[in-house]
C-alpha cells in the first residue's frame, strides 16, 4: 500500500509543482507524501496582458489605464515550494516567491512575496476505504513579504493572514485522476476575504508522462472597484478582484524522484486585475 501511496505522491507532486500563488488559485494537494519523505520544487511563472477590468468587470487597455506610459502589464515569479510527511496523515508545506512587475513607464516593482506555512492532515483515504475519495484539511499562516501593495506594479496583497482548505482527489485508474478544492483566506489591514475553487484532471499516456488540465477561481469580496467611487492608488489590495483561469500542463518524471514540467494558462473572465493573456511556467521537483 505504502508503494501504491508513493506512486501517487510523485505523480501528483509532479502535476501540482507549478503553483505560485501570484499566478492562479490552483490548490494544493489533496494526496500527502508518505512519512519521512518530501520533495522541493522550483518554479518560474511569467505573466503578461495587455487589457485589465476596471470598475468591475469593464475592459480598458493599460495604454489607456496609464495615460499612454505603459502598453503592457509583465509580471515574473520565481517560486519555491517543500513538502514533508510528518505521519500518515499529517504533512506540512511551505512555499515562498520572488516577483518582478512592471507595467511600462508607469511603474515598476519587486521583492519577496508573500510566504506561506501550511499543515495537512488527511481525513480519508481512498485506499483505505474502497469507493471513497481521499480528502484532506488544510491550514495555513501567510506571511506579508517585502513589497508594497499600494501602487500599480503591487505584487501581492500585502497583508498577513491565514487560509483554510478543503481538498478532494480520486485515482480512477493508474492513469486517469482528478483533484481539487475550496480555500476561504482572510488578511488583515482592510484586504476582503477571499474564496477560491479549483477543478483539476490527470492523465498519463505514459508511465513518465502526466498531461493535465484546469480551471481555477479566485474573488475578493467588498464593494470597491478600480477608477470606482471611493478609489485611490492607496487602495489597490482592497478591491474586490477576481480571477478565472485556465490552464494546461505537462511534466516527465525521471532518474526515479524528480520531474520536470510546463504549463500554459489565461485568465478567461476577472474583475479589478490584469486580463493576463499568457501565463507561462516551468517547473523542476525533486523528491527525498
Amino acid at each position: 500500500m505504502n508503494m501504491q501511496k508513493n506512486t501517487l505522491f510523485c505523480a501528483a507532486g509532479i502535476a501540482l509543482a507549478l503553483t505560485p500563488v501570484l499566478a492562479s488559485a490552483q490548490s494544493a494537494s489533496p494526496w500527502l507524501p508518505i512519512p519521512g519523505a518530501g520533495s522541493v520544487s522550483i518554479s518560474d511563472v511569467s505573466q503578461s496582458g495587455d487589457t485589465a477590468y476596471v470598475m468591475g468587470g469593464t475592459e480598458a487597455p493599460i495604454s489607456a489605464i496609464t495615460s499612454g506610459a505603459a502598453s503592457k502589464f509583465k509580471r515574473e515569479s520565481i517560486g519555491l515550494k517543500f513538502n514533508y510527511g510528518l505521519s500518515d496523515t499529517l504533512a506540512i508545506d511551505a512555499s515562498l516567491a520572488h516577483s518582478k512587475a512592471k507595467v511600462g513607464a508607469a511603474d515598476t516593482s519587486s521583492g519577496l512575496g508573500d510566504t506561506t506555512v501550511g499543515l495537512s492532515w488527511r481525513v480519508l483515504d481512498e485506499f483505505e476505504r474502497r469507493g471513497a475519495p481521499t480528502v484532506t484539511l488544510r491550514i495555513a499562516g501567510i506571511i506579508n513579504g517585502n513589497y508594497d501593495g499600494a501602487r500599480l506594479a503591487a505584487i501581492g496583497k500585502d497583508a498577513n493572514g491565514y487560509e483554510l482548505s478543503l481538498l478532494i482527489g480520486k485515482q480512477f485508474t493508474s492513469t486517469l485522476s482528478a483533484w481539487g478544492g475550496y480555500t476561504f483566506e482572510d488578511r488583515s489591514s482592510g484586504v476582503p476575504t477571499a474564496n477560491a475553487f479549483d477543478v483539476n484532471l490527470g492523465y498519463s499516456p505514459l508511465s513518465a508522462l502526466t498531461l493535465s488540465l484546469g480551471y481555477s477561481s479566485k474573488k475578493y469580496g467588498g464593494s470597491l472597484d478600480i477608477a470606482g467611487p471611493g478609489f485611490s492608488p492607496a487602495r489597490f489590495q482592497q478591491v474586490r478582484e477576481q480571477r478565472d483561469t485556465v490552464r494546461v500542463g505537462a511534466s516527465y518524471a525521471f532518474a526515479g524522484n524528480q520531474a520536470l514540467a510546463v504549463s500554459f494558462g489565461k485568465l478567461v473572465n476577472g474583475k479589478n486585475t490584469v486580463r493576463d493573456d499568457s501565463i507561462i511556467g516551468i517547473g523542476y521537483t525533486i523528491g527525498f
